[in-house]
């Protein structure tokens, strides 16, 4: 994939749109400059875990003794739950209460930012040690939009309302499910190759 295709699905993935209504919920008892401080730093410490299992992800594999074919697989598995449930979740069962104290790194830079799916791509694609300056690249644009939309999203929910960041959300998790599913297709291609080879 090119660094274009691979930033947009970092960005998809990642769905700073459709989490904007979460968000927002968190920090919502905060003036909005304040506001647009707290989502810029958690954007910042987002894309740090990114790098971070960037670079170390092939380590994990190794010392777990993961084939490419299982990360594949299972990678698209989450990629297609976490697609349906931006299709299909309700938001006003699912929005969290705002917290006494100012979000730090969790819930915004992860689990919402930097979650399972996101981590498990970018391991994926940083398989091979030819390709992880790519996904570096990658991650680096992804994150350029991800930072954008997280610092006008105070303004963005009252933009465009709830109902259109759920239409432009449910939009996004049907071009993601698309991509999980092909990375199913591929997994199961692998594992087939590998399974004639023994």
């Amino acid at each position: 994939m090119s660094i274009i295709q691979l930033a947009l699905t970092f960005f998809i993935v990642t769905n700073p749109i459709g989490n904007c209504p979460t968000i927002i919920s968190l920090i919502k008892d905060y003036p909005i400059r304040s506001q647009q401080k707290i989502l810029f730093r958690e954007s910042m410490f987002g894309l740090l875990l990114a790098v971070f299992f960037l670079f170390l992800g092939k380590t994990f594999l190794d010392l777990l003794h993961i084939e490419r074919y299982a990360l594949t697989i299972s990678g698209g598995i989450i990629l297609f739950i976490v697609a349906l449930h931006m299709i299909f979740a309700n938001r006003s069962e699912t929005q969290a209460a705002a917290p006494k104290t100012e979000p730090f790194i969790v819930p915004i830079a992860t689990p919402l930012l930097s979650g399972a799916g996101l981590l498990a791509m970018i391991m994926l694609y940083a398989n091979e040690e030819s390709q992880r300056f790519t996904v570096f690249f990658a991650i680096l644009l992804a994150w350029v939009g991800i930072t954008s939309v997280l610092v006008a999203a105070p303004y963005l929910q009252i933009l465009v309302g709830r109902r259109g960041l759920l239409a432009l959300e449910q939009l996004m998790g049907m071009l993601l499910a698309m991509i999980a599913t092909e990375m199913i297709v591929n997994g199961t291609s692998l594992f087939l190759t590998v399974l004639a080879a023994t």
